[in-house]
């Protein structure tokens, strides 16, 4: 039985060879759900399918996309790894405790993506705040970096461990799972609030905006949104917009 959730998002990676052994390690636990974001290489590739081994038929189906949002848009939740400490992240799990909360969600019928960043430098900032969680390997500090095979591996193995397939087949959705937002409904309701408040003069100084708008962003993406309540915040920006006419 395939494994079609969750989504596996690979971001900038740097040797086209690594996707191939990302393949294998997915389908070495039955997962086949794969996407790449802005490859260095062209895609696909011989020299992927070789390091693929067999699991061809994951780069198959592979989809490949020019930026996160763009990969994101039609999951409800997404999760990112990273060995780093980043200084304003404090929603960090192990890969076991954020495996089975994955699992849970998905069981509600939720679409959710973890995020792998490239071999050269990981994840911005910026994709980790659109993020609900970082999933952090408890590696050796003085050596913490894995090769991005690896981390897929670990993740899928992880997830395997939690019986996912199993969840999958014997507990239906909620009928409410539908309702859930988006990201490119989230993604297009920060984009309208950003440019009315960049409109309206919030974004000062001018050396600070950058910042500023990861961090409304994050405040957005972190939040547990419905279809219901991005329809309402739609409503509540275009009534202030309205009463500063």
């Amino acid at each position: 039985m395939r494994k079609v959730l969750p989504v596996f998002i690979l971001v900038r990676p740097q040797l086209i060879e690594n996707v191939g052994a990302v393949a294998r390690g997915m389908l070495n636990f039955g997962f086949y759900n794969l996407r790449i974001v802005d490859p260095r290489e062209e895609f696909p590739n011989e020299k992927a399918i070789a390091l693929a081994s067999g699991a061809a038929r994951v780069l198959d189906q592979a989809k490949v996309f020019n930026n996160v949002i763009e990969a994101c848009k039609d999951l409800n939740q997404v999760w990112a790894t990273s060995a780093r400490t980043r200084y304003k992240f404090n929603e960090v799990v192990t890969p076991e405790e954020g495996s089975k909360i994955i699992l849970n969600e998905s069981r509600s019928g939720q679409k959710i993506g973890i995020l792998f960043g490239g071999e050269r430098a990981g994840l911005s900032n910026e994709e980790l705040f659109i993020s609900k969680k970082i999933i952090r390997v408890p590696t050796n500090p003085k050596f913490s970096s894995l090769n991005l095979a690896q981390s897929v591996l670990l993740m899928a193995y992880q997830l395997s461990i939690c019986d996912i397939e199993g969840s999958f087949n014997q507990i239906k959705p909620k009928e409410n799972s539908s309702e859930k937002a988006r990201y490119e409904e989230i993604s297009n309701f920060v984009e309208r609030i950003e440019t009315e408040l960049d409109t309206g003069g919030f974004f000062f100084p001018e050396g600070k905006k950058k910042r500023m708008k990861t961090r409304l962003r994050k405040l957005f993406y972190g939040l547990d949104l419905s279809k219901e309540d991005i329809k309402i915040l739609h409503g509540v920006v275009k009534s202030l917009v309205k009463k500063d006419i």
